[in-house]
């Protein structure tokens, strides 16, 4: 069923005098300069208090680059190096994240609320979302990563810096709590990585769940374009895989 295009939106427009951000505005909003608290203010529909809006700019920086090396690192420079437009080539950077690479903080943000949900004994709920999970042969989004094995520097530093800005612990410790229980019931470490990390605190902060893999796009959209304008000012173009890097293996049909 079609519908025609008549929007109604709580989020911005046009008043007689200016155009408005939640009701604030946007001349007001041009005069703090603040990007971090105008884009929470566009996504909770509030303006965030100075611990929020610290752990917000300090998600994003977390998230901006992870190097050449994962899919939204080089993506975007091998399309730039066949001559795209940056817009393009930072769409391509977006492209690359999925659920196992920079696309697993909305996933984890669901299970960290239907764990919360499930009781207030949080060993409990934690112990019942490891073991469904197992049983159903998947990996629970946002623990696990195949460099750090022992801790993430990254979610150390995040969660550090929540703590001493006073923010609430429930889902910082009940992420920390599934951690734990994944390391009995698997006998292996697991922990919580950047996107688990993310998923705690921003609903610490009352974001949207789907706006979490949202805002780790946005940070690395930004991030890849250094990397874009290097890659076309190097004067090398179009980058392809050696012979050597390809391996044929034809089917056989006998």
């Amino acid at each position: 069923m079609s519908q025609n295009l008549t929007f109604s939106t709580a989020i911005s427009g046009h008043t007689s005098n200016d155009i408005e951000l939640r009701g604030i505005p946007l001349t007001e909003l041009i005069a703090e300069a603040n990007f971090v608290s105008t884009l929470f203010l566009s996504l909770t529909g509030r303006k965030p208090n100075e611990a929020e809006e610290k752990v917000l700019n300090a998600l994003l920086v977390a998230a901006i680059d992870h190097g050449i090396e994962p899919a939204s690192g080089f993506v975007p420079r091998v399309v730039a190096s066949s001559g795209n437009s940056v817009l393009t080539c930072m769409a391509t950077s977006l492209l690359a994240l999925g659920p196992y690479h920079g696309g697993a903080i909305t996933g984890a943000m669901e299970v960290l609320k239907t764990v919360d949900d499930y009781s207030e004994d949080k060993e409990v709920a934690a112990t019942w979302i490891v073991k469904k999970y197992r049983a159903e042969h998947r990996r629970i989004p946002g623990f696990g990563h195949p460099i750090y094995k022992k801790k993430d520097p990254r979610t150390q530093q995040l969660f550090s810096l929540a703590r001493e800005a006073g923010m609430s612990l429930d889902y910082m410790n009940l992420a920390l709590q599934i951690e734990h229980t994944l390391e009995e019931e698997t006998l292996k470490k697991l922990v919580i990585n950047i996107d688990g990390a993310m998923a705690a605190l921003l609903l610490t902060m009352g974001f949207d769940v789907l706006s979490g893999n949202a805002l780790f796009g946005v940070a690395r959209a930004a991030g890849s374009i250094a990397h874009i304008i290097e890659e076309q000012n190097s004067g090398d173009w179009v980058r392809r895989l050696s012979p050597g890097d390809v391996t044929y293996t034809p089917e056989s049909f006998d």
